[in-house]
């Protein structure tokens, strides 16, 4: 089922380009993305990429049979931790798999409990919004942040495991707004990129991510009003964090974020509660791109281009008709799955991935987008080169860490 758009100024018509989105220039070869051509996915459908290996990662963060080493970083103690990271975001998927739903990855999350049958009434959007945003602070989000749905970015169909087959990707025309939550992910755990260590990050953040969007998505339910919250199902969520003024795209394909830098996991909901829209943000990430390839230079799988921005499709699993830096998703994820375990340098290495622990953090993280947004953009790259930003720590290093 295709959607229809939201506004005429979306319709995507043949042979008619659509306006660039931040730094995404959409041409007239541009078609919605089919959720089974997404890389993970095509690793359990398509031939060319499956491999037992793929399988066995996938099947690694759900078991305590764990196919763990002496190596630093890849002990039984990393990959405990890092699979007591993703228990929630297994949870949400696994309570409906009787249903042939994976909540949260291939379907929208469950509702805990349908809207009220009374509304509130919203007599202003603009003071809805950021009673919205403070309530998904307090739950936990990092960031927030508010867009108008874009049907552009949502799966043209979503993958069914079960049947290894496309299935309808439903949304209610009248749900129009998109509510965009960012969760950090620690940056120094991070710093020990490429282990199962690492791999705590992304699983934890989806775990609170499952939590955050559940909890914010019944306060809106309670109040009278619909609200689908989705992570990494129905939609992209790249386009949203950039279309809602949370961050840039960057060379290594991923989010950039002002407060965060890359290392940030985001979700949505989607609903009809009177909302206003933020808008997108400039704070120089692709002029720092177009000179900075620590990225492309780090990554051992070589998936991450070195060239300017272009709408070449390398395999199925890119978009068509989007002009930008594209990664190779087939050679990236045989990194991941001949490793074990998630591989994530282009994250670690990214001048953008900087502690804003503290204040001398927060004080130098602040002079060094100052600088990367001037004409000083080589002395924001020296500096990050000279003070040994992006190097990697080793595990055994993060497990000797505490806190504050």
């Amino acid at each position: 089922m295709d959607f229809p758009p939201v506004n005429e100024n979306i319709i995507l018509k043949k042979k008619e380009a659509t306006p660039a989105v931040n730094h995404f220039e959409i041409t007239k070869e541009f078609e919605r993305f089919n959720q089974r051509d997404e890389m993970f996915c095509r690793s359990q459908w398509d031939n060319t990429v499956k491999s037992k290996k793929a399988i066995d990662w996938f099947k690694s963060m759900i078991t305590n049979n764990l196919a763990f080493k002496s190596t630093d970083g890849y002990t039984q103690k990393d990959f405990a931790l890092r699979n007591a990271g993703w228990t929630f975001a297994n949870l949400a998927m696994e309570r409906t798999q009787h249903l042939q739903r994976r909540d949260g990855f291939l379907d929208d999350i469950t509702a805990y409990l349908e809207p009220s049958r009374t509304k509130v009434n919203i007599e202003s959007a603009a003071e809805m919004s950021a009673e919205i945003k403070q309530a998904a602070k307090m739950f936990g989000a990092d960031l927030v942040g508010i867009t108008h749905v874009d049907r552009r970015w949502h799966y043209a169909h979503r993958y069914d495991a079960d049947t290894k087959t496309d299935k309808p990707n439903e949304l209610p025309d009248d749900l129009t707004h998109c509510i965009v939550l960012g969760t950090a992910m620690p940056y120094e755990v991070i710093r020990t990129y490429p282990s199962a260590l690492a791999g705590v990050a992304p699983g934890f953040g989806y775990s609170k991510d499952v939590f955050i969007l559940q909890t914010l998505a019944q306060f809106i339910r309670n109040m009278g009003y619909e609200a689908v919250a989705s992570l990494n199902d129905s939609a992209q969520a790249i386009p949203y964090a950039i279309q809602s003024g949370l961050a840039e795209y960057g060379r290594n394909g991923l989010a950039i974020t002002k407060e965060f830098g890359p290392r940030v996991r985001f979700g949505k909901i989607f609903t009809n509660l009177p909302l206003t829209h933020d808008q997108p943000v400039n704070f120089g990430v692709k002029e720092f791109c177009d000179i900075c390839r620590k990225c492309a230079d780090a990554c051992p799988a070589k998936a991450i281009s070195f060239e300017e921005p272009s709408d070449t499709v390398l395999n199925k699993s890119n978009a068509k008709g989007i002009k930008k830096w594209t990664v190779d998703g087939e050679k990236c994820f045989n990194i991941w799955a001949n490793q074990g375990t998630e591989c994530g340098i282009c994250m670690r290495v990214c001048p953008y991935n900087k502690s804003n622990k503290t204040v001398s953090d927060r004080l130098y993280f602040r002079f060094f987008k100052w600088l990367a947004f001037s004409p000083a953009k080589k002395i924001a790259l020296y500096l990050d080169d000279a003070l040994g930003f992006g190097t990697r720590k080793p595990p055994s290093w993060w497990w000797k860490t505490r806190p504050e």
